[in-house]
């Protein structure tokens, strides 16, 4: 059974590097160690490494705390991975990260990319549903080099969010539109219907709002967008649209437990982060890392300030 536990709880397992291989432990393997090959539940424990390996006492197959997570072949220790998980639970930068854990920037930005990337396939199985409402929006990078750099211009998005019966907005979805979607540098109807079919549960009612100053636009959902924007413009100094929906991922993620008292997103992003699949620095700098059609979610709509 998962364990909640709260701010305080998670900084307490940086106290050592044992405390967090024993509470990694209970989140890979809650109801105990269980062999990924052939479903035995009896291992030995090898002791001669940085993190203790596992060897079935069945088919003898060995396994590290750390396989099929994201913090798979880290030379990074488990205590600053646990403090960054923190940090990006609470939405801090790469440099913020390196300042707090002691490493290089170059590896707080892949340990921060790499926990978005678990961020981002949690959201990917997240759907709308009930009254939704969908808006058109814009993000624009508000930075000096954005001035000189046309790819750091606006990026065109879909802003869609499930509302509850007293006009809440329950869940959010953002999602950064490629060429492909776009005709006259408008989202095309296609485009929108593509993102409801990945995005929206069938039997949701959607009200659709074309165009940026459609005035039918959910205005709450508008001003999120611009909360969204405003967080990744001051936090991070704006974006260009390599990453963007990683880091729009990590907003909506946030988001779904604003209304909690910060254990929930704690408990969560390090169960997310213990049984996702890692992703290298090749991959994350590559053409592979661009955002895949209708691959996740999240989206904003900012103004320059």
């Amino acid at each position: 059974m998962e364990t909640r536990f709260s701010s305080v709880d998670h900084l307490r397992l940086l106290d050592s590097e044992d405390a967090c291989i024993r509470h990694l432990y209970r989140t890979k393997w809650p109801e105990g160690f269980t062999c990924p090959l052939c479903r035995h539940r009896e291992a030995s424990v090898i002791r001669t490494r940085r993190l203790p390996l596992y060897q079935c006492r069945k088919c003898r197959y060995q396994v590290s705390l750390t396989a099929g997570t994201v913090m798979e072949k880290s030379k990074t220790p488990l205590r600053k991975w646990f403090l960054a998980i923190y940090w990006v639970a609470f939405g801090a930068s790469a440099r913020h990260i390196s300042d707090s854990i002691q490493v290089t920037y170059k590896t707080a930005w892949l340990i921060a990319h790499k926990i978005r990337r678990a961020i981002s396939l949690a959201e990917s199985e997240v759907k709308l549903a009930g009254n939704v409402r969908v808006n058109e929006a814009r993000y624009e990078p508000t930075s000096f080099t954005a001035l000189f750099d046309q790819s750091r211009k606006k990026h065109p998005l879909i802003a869609a969010a499930s509302i509850s019966e007293n006009g809440r907005i329950v869940l959010v979805k953002l999602h950064q539109v490629l060429p492909g979607d776009l005709f006259a540098g408008m989202i095309t109807r296609d485009g929108f219907q593509s993102f409801i079919r990945h995005h929206v549960k069938p039997e949701s009612a959607v009200q659709l709002a074309i165009g940026i100053y459609n005035s039918a636009r959910h205005r709450p959902l508008a001003r999120l967008c611009q909360e969204a924007s405003r967080w990744m413009n001051e936090t991070f100094r704006g974006l260009g649209p390599k990453h963007l929906q990683a880091y729009l991922n990590q907003f909506e993620y946030r988001f779904r437990f604003e209304s909690e008292d910060g254990a929930s997103i704690l408990t969560d992003l390090l169960h997310q982060c213990s049984f996702r699949p890692v992703v290298t620095y090749s991959q994350l700098i590559g053409r592979s890392a661009s955002p895949n059609k209708y691959s996740f979610s999240v989206d904003c709509m900012a103004r320059s300030s």
